[in-house]
């Protein structure tokens, strides 16, 4: 009898201690992020500094996936590309903090212009002059059409009025200057959808 109740005791004492070292893996277990509801705090409250790739935007009625991001910086500036696909073809998000103002802008490229950031350029009719040009280094993720990292050239354009933009990068010394022409945006005028962490 004894020898039943110690094997009976001992059986009890090997269950406890079992349950206890399940309990505690279970306790301290990584878990995983949970995906974030991108409507919970209303759909016009985004962080422009935020968008990645992944993400929607909703520009005039039309949603665009952003399927890449490129991050540049010079001389301490940062600002951020994204390319955006959408229902009516691809164009570019540039977002930057000028001097503590937000400046958001989308680009489209113009193929075939043969034109370089040499003096004033004179496209659809209008003159445009230039007004910064430099050398950044940049970081990419998603589909971008560029390296992973490496430096661009690029050379920034205006109209005299303000509202015409020309865009020139070279994202290699021996590449061609991509042209693109593009409007300001404002806050307002996006929707954006962050994408959440994936469980």
């Amino acid at each position: 009898m004894i020898e039943l109740l110690l094997v009976v005791l001992v059986v009890a004492v090997v269950a406890g201690v079992v349950v206890l070292v399940l309990r505690s893996r279970r306790s301290t277990a990584p878990s995983k992020p949970a995906r974030e509801d991108p409507l919970a705090h209303g759909p016009d409250l985004y962080d422009p500094h935020r968008i990645g790739v992944g993400d929607v935007i909703t520009y005039a009625g039309v949603d665009h996936v952003v399927r890449g991001s490129i991050t540049l910086e010079e001389g301490g500036v940062v600002w951020h590309e994204h390319l955006l696909d959408g229902s009516t073809g691809r164009r570019w998000l540039t977002v930057e903090n000028d001097e503590g103002e937000l400046e958001m802008a989308l680009w489209m490229r113009r193929e075939g212009t043969g034109l370089t950031p040499d003096g004033d350029v004179v496209l659809d009719d209008r003159v445009h002059r230039q007004i910064e040009r430099g050398r950044a280094t940049f970081t990419a993720e998603g589909t971008t059409g560029t390296a992973p990292q490496g430096t661009v050239d690029y050379a920034d354009y205006e109209t005299a009025d303000g509202v015409g933009m020309l865009a020139f990068e070279r994202w290699a010394p021996t590449q061609s200057w991509e042209v693109s022409t593009g409007r300001p945006v404002t806050r307002g005028e996006l929707t954006v959808l962050h994408a959440g962490p994936a469980t």
